[in-house]
């Protein structure tokens, strides 16, 4: 302790607030930044992430991008509403509170994140008696795709903290030994059934799920498994696992699986990738596992063509090369999102519905990325633009807006979208036969200057 208070302090405010709603603080907190502990045992790198344990093997990992960039859903204290950060959130190791030292209570040592004066964090990123901090290597990336009444992405980092025993984690032993570790499925369900997206169970909307709608568990493989809301309605016994005996998933079966007591082993789908919600009951801003049909059939030359057998689209990465027709593009898993534009007099578009291949299905499709690579995009007239693996993954970056063109925190975390109809047709040839476009929330508007017109090629660079 006393080697932990000679190095530099920090002192602010900080709090959290429980799964259940309640908030704790703010309260005037002093510790250690936690990249300022990292510097001594030289550092951490974007293939890297934490994990903090604690003395009752409670334990929470916690992301490159995090550490550096403090990217967290900050919570107002007053209200308990969401909201944007007045200051950058900072990882921090504390030893005392509001002046006096931090007791066995929760303590000596509490990891916490530091934010602003009437602002907190979500209560399971705290861990308090921390005991162990470890420098982890990051698996592959990998991404989980949900979609429902909204869309959203989940990465390795958020899924293994969410997977926490004591946060959302469960485990379950099978007849033959192994115990899986993972988080109950309709946990992912909840994040996207309605538009309300919180980290808590309880984002799980039950009265929503007693009208009744499917849940498609889709594999990489093409193997799709349908559950009903009745029977993951708050079930913790089918679980979405990450982690066989400890280690990640076989080959086979990476990177999750669908297992459990209440899940027979004909059910027990693998190399999941997507979660998808259908129903009269889910009102959809998300996509559908077949390919919309255009309702307007008159397409132009070049759509046709590319149909038939023309290479519309390139991606590459290293060595790896993966090329496809337009009827090979929508073959791929479809996702269907409504997409708006601002342009530079300030104009905003009407609101479309988008269907095409997200970019990151597309990246996974030749290996895909890691967070210090980012992804080059360019069209037919050689025109170029890249993108960071932190806006890809995350929609970090990406500036989202109302209606009225002003700037506003997202509701639904924006992705990007290869995009072969619009509106329920193809596109032409002025903007495609393939667009990037930016899908957002249903009222929210993306810059025009980040969609760009007759995509030609997708590449992964490396710095």
């Amino acid at each position: 302790m006393a080697e932990l208070k000679a190095m530099t302090p920090i002192t602010g405010t900080a709090g959290q607030m429980s799964s259940t709603g309640n908030i704790t603080g703010p309260d005037t907190y002093t510790g250690v930044s936690m990249m300022d502990l990292l510097a001594t045992v030289g550092g951490i790198t974007e293939n890297n992430a934490i994990r903090v344990t604690a003395k009752d093997q409670y334990s929470m990992t916690i992301s490159y991008n995090q550490l550096t960039t403090g990217n967290f859903t900050v919570i107002n204290s007053t209200n308990g509403k969401e909201t944007a950060p007045t200051k950058t959130p900072v990882v921090f190791l504390a030893y005392a509170m509001n002046g006096t030292d931090i007791g066995d209570t929760v303590g000596p040592l509490r990891l916490g994140i530091m934010t602003d004066t009437n602002q907190v964090t979500e209560g399971h990123w705290w861990v308090k008696w921390a005991q162990k901090i470890e420098v982890i290597t990051t698996e592959t990336p990998w991404t989980l795709h949900l979609e429902g009444a909204m869309a959203t992405d989940i990465d390795p980092a958020s899924f293994e903290s969410c997977a926490a025993i004591g946060c959302h984690g469960e485990k379950w032993t099978d007849d033959q030994g192994h115990v899986w570790e993972g988080v109950p499925l309709y946990y992912f369900v909840g994040k996207v059934d309605d538009t309300q997206d919180t980290h808590d169970a309880a984002s799980f909307n039950t009265a929503l799920a007693d009208k009744g709608y499917n849940i498609h568990v889709v594999g990489k493989d093409g193997t799709i498994e349908e559950f009903t809301s009745a029977e993951v309605k708050n079930n913790t016994n089918i679980i979405l696992a990450f982690r066989r005996d400890g280690a990640p998933l076989p080959e086979n079966q990476w990177p999750l699986k669908v297992v459990g007591s209440n899940v027979v082993s004909s059910r027990q789908v693998g190399q999941v990738f997507k979660i998808k919600l259908e129903g009269a009951n889910i009102t959809s801003a998300a996509s559908t596992t077949t390919t919309a049909t255009p309702t307007n059939t008159t397409t132009t030359t070049a759509t046709t063509t590319a149909d038939t057998g023309t290479t519309v689209l390139t991606v590459t990465s290293g060595s790896a090369t993966k090329t496809y027709t337009l009827a090979q593009l929508k073959a791929l898993p479809s996702t269907t999102g409504t997409g708006m534009t601002k342009n530079k007099a300030g104009t905003i578009s009407a609101p479309s519905s988008c269907v095409g291949v997200t970019l990151t299905k597309l990246i996974s499709e030749v290996g895909g990325m890691t967070s210090n690579q980012s992804v080059k995009i360019t069209a037919s007239d050689s025109f170029t633009k890249t993108f960071s693996y932190d806006a890809v993954y995350n929609g970090n970056g990406i500036t989202v807006m109302d209606k009225s063109g002003n700037t506003t925190t997202p509701t639904a975390q924006p992705y990007l979208l290869l995009i072969y109809t619009k509106d329920g047709s193809a596109l032409d040839s002025s903007t495609g036969p393939v667009q990037l476009g930016i899908i957002t929330a249903t009222d929210q508007v993306s810059e025009n200057s980040l969609w760009i017109k007759s995509v030609v090629k997708v590449e992964i660079i490396s710095p």
